[in-house]
This record gives structure tokens, sequence and C-alpha cells, in this order.
């Protein structure tokens, strides 16, 4: 019996990285898949925010959106889709409708793992009020009701309420868990932390292109700055608990020369979980991979500037200040001074925002089942 075939269709530069945390590995002994990447149809200045690709050959990249329909139509009969596209603006409105008119069965998801930012990226745009946002969600959950997909995958009640909140009635909701959690499960046999070792999870933040390029707007913060208060943060942090601070590189930015921001730190790409998994405690700003110090029970420190915390880069200060409401994780300026106590306080985790965060943002399941099982038992072999 032939393989059902399920296509990947994504707006952004796919990576190894990408294969691995949506558990396509898993998932290809039952499937054939296929995945469309299509960021120089859409996007094509966003490629320099990215050092590597995936040369898998069931990746297909496509420079013009016609070619892709073409493929898609060649392939698409009686396939699932697990599309990570939005109808967010006229292109991608047409990609959604294309998949929804294949009569596909499509998926989308919603599985980010992190508080979201009361601010814009680009302050300078009027943001509404709410009561007009919730007026506007409704008349586009129902006017683009056409172009959702058959259901969506959610991990956390926040994302739940967010898919509800964004799609009509009509399309369904499958339980599931951010990707770096279920990630995580793989790993939880693997905890054994070193003593003597911390991992700060870099996001790129301030020295490489990242997704404000989307935005069109200029980095606020200085790497002249911010890196040389950064490492001396580091340093202290080493001195008090006698230990090393790894660097832990975003996925987008493995390849690059990280020497001269991290000096003489080690800087490991691609191995964030078990990283995280064999540390005593984690330090960072804003990333997604904050994730794993939760799941795997670590300590969080959380770090801010004081060009962050001066308006330059309100978006970003407020993004940290929610993580640090949610999970209870101090927040450490590195341009202020802090004493040992300090630290040692910062160590204690906060078991009940923990438990919290968790259930808000991590996982919807009580079963500890990881995403690719899901996929399995409540889309891809119920499609038919």
């Amino acid at each position: 019996m032939d393989k059902k075939r399920l296509i990947v269709v994504w707006p952004y530069r796919f990576r190894d990285f990408d294969w691995q945390r949506f558990e396509l590995d898993y998932l290809a002994p039952h499937v054939e898949i296929h995945v469309h990447e299509l960021l120089e149809a859409l996007t094509p200045e966003f490629a320099v925010a990215y050092a590597n690709r995936s040369e898998n050959p069931a990746v297909q990249r496509f420079n013009s959106l016609k070619d892709w329909r073409r493929e898609f139509k060649n392939v698409s009969k009686n396939a699932i889709v697990f599309s990570h596209v939005r109808p967010i603006n006229l292109e991608s409105t047409l990609i959604c409708w294309t998949l929804c008119r294949s009569k596909a069965r499509v998926v989308g998801f919603s599985i980010g793992g992190v508080p979201f930012s009361d601010f814009r990226v680009d302050v300078e745009k009027v943001d509404l009020p709410k009561p007009i946002k919730s007026v506007l969600h409704f008349f586009r959950r129902n006017a683009l009701a056409i172009f959702m997909p058959d259901c969506v995958v959610a991990g956390g009640s926040e994302e739940v309420a967010r898919v509800r909140r964004d799609n009509p009635k009509k399309t369904a909701v499958v339980l599931a868990s951010s990707s770096d959690y279920s990630n995580s499960l793989n790993w939880r046999i693997a905890n054994n932390p070193n003593a003597s070792v911390g991992v700060y999870l870099d996001t790129g933040f301030p020295g490489f292109p990242r997704d404000e390029i989307f935005e069109g707007i200029r980095e606020k913060v200085s790497a002249e700055v911010w890196y040389p208060q950064l490492n001396k943060f580091l340093s202290f942090v080493e001195g008090f608990l006698n230990s090393s601070v790894i660097i832990s590189i975003h996925p987008k930015h493995i390849g690059r020369d990280h020497k001269s921001m991290f000096q003489h730190r080690e800087t490991i790409g691609g191995k964030t979980a078990e990283l995280v998994a064999n540390s005593s405690f984690v330090i960072a700003t804003n990333s997604t991979s904050i994730s794993y110090a939760v799941a795997f029970d670590k300590p969080l420190i959380l770090v801010t500037s004081d060009q962050i915390q001066s308006g330059r880069d309100q978006y970003k200060a407020s993004l940290i200040a929610n993580i640090s409401s949610e999970t209870g994780a101090k927040i450490f300026n590195i341009d202020r001074e802090y004493s040992e106590q300090d630290l040692r306080d910062a160590l204690v985790i906060d078991q009940a925002k923990r438990g919290s965060y968790k259930r808000k943002y991590l996982t919807s399941r009580t079963d500890d089942k990881p995403n690719y099982q899901v996929l399995l038992d409540e889309v891809i072999n119920v499609a038919d």
C-alpha cells in the first residue's frame, strides 16, 4: 500500500533544525514527505537572516508562486498539508486559497511556546484598543473562513485560545505541545545536570539579522555595547557559581562566526535540548528555547540592558518582562552590579508559576504524548 503524501508548506528558510523540531523523522516511516519552501517566492530579502539550510532531498525550493502551484497540483491529490502560512496579506491569502480548494486535508499550527508581547515589533505603528481588536477578529475569522485550515494543532491554553479567536468554528483544534516541549520528552532520561555548566540561549540579538527584517526596522540595541556587558555579566555568574557558560547558538546562525561576540566561550549549535538538559542553570533574553528550562526544571536567569529598558526596544523589554512574570525568573540588567546573594536568590525556582507556564504555553496534553504521535493518532491516520 502506498504511503500518504504529507506536504509541508513553509514560508521561511527550511533547515535541518526544522525537520528535527517538527519530528519529521518519526513521521517519515508512515508518510511520503514533501517540503515546499516558499521563502524566495514570498520574502527573498529575508534570506540574509539565515546562515544555513537543509539539503534534504525532500525539500523543494520555489522562486515563484506560479512554479509552486504547478508542483503542488501534481502532488496534492488525497494529501495531508501541514501549512505554516496564514492569510495575513494578498499573497499568503492566495496560497491558503490554493491549499483549501485542493481538497487536501489542511492542518495549521500554533505551537509557539512563549508569552506574547503587548507591543508591536515596530512601535511606530499605531496599536488599536482591545474592543476594536475584538470586533476586527470577529469579522476577520468569518470573512476569511474559506481560507482557514481544517484543523489547527495547538499547544498550551493561551495558544488554544488564540486559535479559537482567529479561526471559524468549523476549524477543529488538535491538542498538542510546543515543539520544544515535545522534543524535550526525548531527553527526559538524559536530564543529568552538570553543576559546573550553564547555558546562554543566544537569539542572534543584536549581532545578526533576525525577524525584524520582516518589519523593515533596524536594530535598536548596539552590538558594541551589548556584548562586552553581556560577557562581563557571564563572567560574574561563572565566578560566583564556579562554573562555565556555554553559548547555545540560534539555529538561524549556525555556521556564522560568534568568537568576536562571546570571546573564549564555547559556542555550540543544533544541540539546545541536550545542552539545557545537562546544565545546572539557563540564561536568556526572550528565546523560545526557554521552554527547555521549564521542561527540564532548570533555574532561569533573564537578562536585559539599559538600552532595552530605556525604551529603545519596547517589544523586547515587554517579552522579557512577560516571561519573568509568567515563570518567576529574575531579571538582571547587565549594565548594573549585583551581589552573590542576588544570584543565589535567582536560582530558586517558583514551582507554582512553572506549572502554570507549562499549562498556558507548553502543552495541552496530560499524557506527555509527543507531537508526532498526536499527529499520527489524531490527524494522519484519521484523514481518510
